[in-house]
């Protein structure tokens, strides 16, 4: 299927042959392919292959030949390290993730709105709502505290929450409704 060795490629490439490039990048690509299941990595599948595509230009970068390792070998063993330590990012980001979920939700993901008109549409809002139900719909939805923060810092059982927020929403659509 491939009329060059890996060397004669590499010299190729190293001389600015792209057609030697596109070369490479199809030799290896039931290679990569391969890593990229092993890995469990199949569901960014294209994003992989770019990884792999610049794993491979690296290594054709810094291959040396003197080394006595087969250029396959060596780029194999780059591509499975660089999956190694990208599995173990994901693995230790979501782990800190699941930590600090409530912190980052909590700081990250609070909605801004033209104060003017938050704190007209509030006044509104708060003469049609009971206090809970004005209460939980401020922290949930105006100021987007999770319901697990909300029932942890007022005591309160998390269905009652989704109750109460439930309720204001259906009051709220109905008050709007009739405007």
């Amino acid at each position: 299927m491939f009329k060059h060795n890996d060397y004669e490629i590499i010299d190729y490439i190293k001389e600015g042959n792209q057609d030697a490039l596109s070369l490479m990048f199809e030799k290896y690509k039931p290679l990569i392919s391969k890593k990229i299941m092993q890995f469990n990595l199949q569901y960014q599948y294209e994003d992989m292959v770019q990884e792999a595509h610049m794993v491979l230009l690296r290594s054709l970068r810094k291959f040396d030949d003197s080394y006595n390792k087969t250029f396959t070998r060596y780029f194999e063993q780059n591509l499975h390290r660089f999956f190694i330590s990208l599995v173990t990012k994901e693995v230790r980001r979501s782990e800190i993730y699941k930590e600090y979920e409530w912190v980052i939700h909590e700081t990250m993901y609070r909605t801004s709105m033209n104060e003017g008109f938050k704190d007209v549409l509030l006044r509104d809002i708060e003469k049609i709502l009971t206090k809970m139900e004005y209460m939980v719909y401020t922290l949930r939805e105006v100021q987007n505290f999770s319901v697990e923060y909300i029932t942890k810092t007022y005591d309160l059982d998390e269905k009652v929450v989704y109750n109460s927020l439930h309720r204001a929403k259906s009051k709220i659509k109905t008050h709007f409704k009739q405007r």
